[in-house]
């Protein structure tokens, strides 16, 4: 009998130390703690006070609350994460984006949660920014006047429904386009007031300026009178002028102002006398003398400006810096920036608050002389990253903005850059600021 309560009892034991692991976890981490100063002594005195149970939460944040209502902004900890709610009120709406919530700094698009002005989304290999408060908006196809802005590096690729105007110039699928009409929403390439740039054949649907060039039926043309010339054809009356373009075989004729050369049409910078009629287009020699004018393909020794586009290589590039046009694109720093893409290029030259993506995180120019001399995440005030709750040394911190750190939750009192929040005065816990 004896035998037998003591096998209940053991069991009784065993049963109330594996609850005890299970609920009771908080409560010995609590305990260990309070004793950690006084592990070398004989003899402590131990505050027992009130041990957590239940879900832990970091200092500086309270663990999500079913039974509390919780409004647009409020943040919580669940589940091992932050989160902010994006919804007006929740009761008893677990965190989730089905819930309108999000994890703080969550860039992912999700459509169940409600966007408000300039909150941001990586989506697709793009960032956009919310216009206004909106929910279940695609952001690629809801289009440019729709509620989200795309934030790729320039504004030269096409979206769907951007309005063009007469002579804006485009980038879609793998080329440069030029609108030659006065105004459409149309898809380039769609519709014949769209041309390539570069192509010079002659269309009657174009709106041409003073100064254009055109081909047709094998001569080129300028003309002096693009309101004229608009819809007449070449040859047909005085808008247009034909042009006397030779082959240059070794050399041109003397005053030559345009040739011909390995499927090129170029036009004479300078006056073509003397031994310049020997210089070959396209040849170092060339530069400042011959520009090839019919092709949208990087010429290494054209004379470009600053804010050029050309393409090379199958992508595209905007010349930053005019001295350096000869430099090949995508080589050096300071000389061409590669276009329609937001991802991180070190040649690049970025303007203060550009966006770009790096080793799969989102990040912010906040000093452009420190952004176009290191690369982001690698030296304070240069890049903010976006997404991502942890404290990052190298972000500018403003007040207001919240981080994670050392297993607690920060709010910055001022700005700040790389002051660890639990040791400088520039930041407290979160919940004693509200």
């Amino acid at each position: 009998m004896k035998s037998k309560q003591k096998k209940i009892i053991s069991l009784v034991l065993v049963m109330i130390l594996f609850v005890l692991s299970i609920s009771t976890q908080n409560t010995y981490a609590f305990w260990a703690n309070s004793i950690l100063s006084n592990q070398s002594n004989v003899s402590s005195d131990i505050a027992i006070g009130s041990w957590p149970f239940g879900p832990y939460s970091p200092d500086g944040i309270d663990y999500y609350d079913e039974t509390m209502s919780y409004q647009n902004g409020d943040i919580v900890w669940y589940d091992g994460d932050l989160w902010i709610n994006q919804g007006y009120t929740s009761l008893g709406e677990t965190p989730s984006p089905q819930n309108d919530w999000i994890i703080y700094n969550d860039v992912n698009w999700y459509s169940t949660v409600t966007y408000r002005e300039d909150d941001l989304v990586l989506f697709n290999d793009n960032i956009y920014l919310s216009k206004w408060e909106q929910t279940n908006n695609h952001p690629e196809t809801t289009g440019v006047n729709g509620p989200w802005e795309s934030q790729v590096t320039d504004t030269l690729a096409w979206s769907q429904g951007q309005a063009s105007n007469l002579n804006d110039i485009v980038y879609y699928d793998g080329n440069l386009w030029i609108y030659k009409g006065y105004y459409t929403t149309s898809e380039p390439g769609s519709q014949n007031d769209w041309a390539l740039v570069g192509d010079l054949t002659y269309s009657p649907n174009y709106v041409y300026e003073n100064g254009d060039y055109t081909f047709y039926n094998g001569t080129y043309y300028t003309t002096s009178n693009g309101g004229w010339a608009s819809g007449s054809t070449p040859g047909t009356n005085g808008a247009w002028t034909a042009l006397t373009v030779p082959i240059f075989n070794g050399s041109v004729p003397n005053n030559t102002e345009y040739t011909l050369y390995n499927g090129l049409f170029y036009e004479a910078l300078v006056k073509i006398t003397g031994s310049k009629r020997n210089i070959q287009p396209g040849s170092e020699a060339s530069k400042g003398v011959w520009q090839a004018l019919n092709t949208q393909e990087w010429q290494q020794y054209n004379t470009y400006s600053n804010g050029d586009l050309v393409m090379y290589q199958s992508n595209v590039f905007q010349l930053e810096n005019a001295t350096n046009s000869s430099d090949i694109p995508g080589t050096t720093v300071n000389s061409w920036n590669g276009m329609a893409s937001i991802y991180y290029n070190p040649l690049n030259v970025y303007q203060l608050g550009e966006y770009t993506v790096y080793n799969a995180n989102v990040y912010q120019v906040v000093n452009a002389s420190n952004a176009n001399n290191n690369a982001p995440g690698t030296s304070a005030n240069a890049w903010n990253q976006i997404n991502g709750y942890e404290y990052y040394w190298f972000n500018v911190y403003s007040a207001g903005d919240i981080v994670f750190y050392n297993d607690g939750v920060y709010i910055a009192l001022t700005q700040t850059t790389n002051e660890q929040p639990d040791s400088s005065s520039s930041w407290q816990l979160y919940n004693t600021n509200n």
